[in-house]
């Protein structure tokens, strides 16, 4: 179960970074800040889930 964790919570950091990474290149390459605002929040809020995951893991037993 630990191992399962391990790699689910690393695929979530990846999902997260591939996110952000998407956000800024539409910020700044393509006109509509709209859209990019949107990958850009689903990212932050997919990181706050992703750390309260973790220290839910942390202290579980």
């Amino acid at each position: 179960m630990a191992q399962l964790r391990t790699v689910s919570m690393v695929f979530a950091i990846i999902a997260s970074v591939v996110a952000i990474a998407a956000g800024f290149i539409l910020f700044f390459l393509f006109e509509p800040p709209f859209l990019a605002s949107i990958f850009l929040a689903s990212a932050l809020i997919a990181i706050g889930c992703f750390v309260l995951a973790g220290i839910a893991a942390y202290f579980g037993p």
